[in-house]
């Protein structure tokens, strides 16, 4: 895959304050804040423009899981406005609108629409939305223009760390290795591959049912998204959850922990047949 440009401007210049992200050559425009600049946000030029958004916090009766709420505004700065009294829970926003005047009120509607749509599928974060908007009917043309607007949104939320869009499974790619590590603890037997990005637990590798005491929130949390999003199923045998589909982590430890039902070192649980660890494999 070619390399892309994405453009941050710091303009506090914070790396936690407000922000504008761009992709080069696009039209495209995130404006990313926390809450105590949204009045700063409110006083920029593409706050008074047709824009789609995204608030971004914690539901803390919830084992303080990610939660989100979707919207849109012509022009988006007063529904923000509105959401700084009305919504307690969120503690950032991203916004997203165009640097020219392409987007309109149909647009933002149809990018609502697939930001929920996403977001739902993904299953990483709760939505805070109370219904899932219909996308409007639009040309052909539109729609595909409309639909790479929404693949740069993705991307750019990529680059913020931001992965309530991406789902669970990673495409099959050319940087997938053939090395399969192994990890077995009491009844159940998972796989795993690397990606230059992911560690993934493939299809048909089992994890254990039942979380052990101490297993942190994380793991419980993590568990509960896979299942939502249908990566990990439950099977005939009552001790035992099963990966329907590739599954990609961040890291072997996220994936041994979801397999153990607890806290696990990935570095030196996941193992080649000959017995090498991946601490080992990847220490060479």
């Amino acid at each position: 895959m070619q390399g892309i440009v994405i453009k941050i401007f710091l303009v506090d210049g914070k790396p936690d304050g407000l922000r504008t992200i761009e992709l080069s050559n696009s039209t495209a425009l995130a404006t990313i804040f926390p809450r105590p600049s949204l009045e700063a946000f409110l006083k920029r030029e593409s706050a008074q423009r047709p824009g789609a958004y995204i608030l971004i916090g914690r539901d803390i009766e919830a084992n303080d899981s990610q939660l989100v709420y979707v919207g849109e505004g012509d022009p988006v700065g007063p529904r923000l406005k509105k959401h700084g009294v009305q919504k307690e829970f969120w503690t950032e926003a991203a916004v997203f609108t165009s640097k020219d005047k392409y987007l309109t009120k149909t647009h933002i509607q149809y990018l609502e629409a697939e930001l929920v749509k996403a977001i739902k599928s993904a299953a990483r974060a709760k939505l805070n939305n109370m219904n899932s908007p219909t996308p409007p009917n639009i040309s052909e043309a539109d729609h595909a223009e409309v639909s790479g607007f929404f693949e740069i949104i993705k991307l750019l939320l990529g680059a913020s760390g931001f992965n309530f869009l991406q789902p669970w499974e990673e495409p099959a790619s050319s940087d997938r290795t053939n090395e399969i590590f192994y990890f077995r603890i009491r009844n159940a037997s998972a796989r795993m591959i690397r990606s230059a990005s992911s560690y993934i637990v493939l299809v048909g590798s089992t994890a254990q049912a039942t979380l052990i005491p101490s297993a942190g929130d994380w793991i419980e949390r993590l568990r509960n998204q896979l299942m939502e999003a249908g990566n990990l199923t439950a099977t005939s045998n009552t001790s035992l959850l099963e990966f329907a589909k590739d599954t990609a982590f961040s890291s072997p430890s996220a994936a041994a922990a979801i397999i153990y039902g607890g806290n696990k070192n990935g570095l030196t649980s996941w193992k080649l047949k000959d017995g090498r660890t991946l601490k080992e494999i990847e220490s060479s």
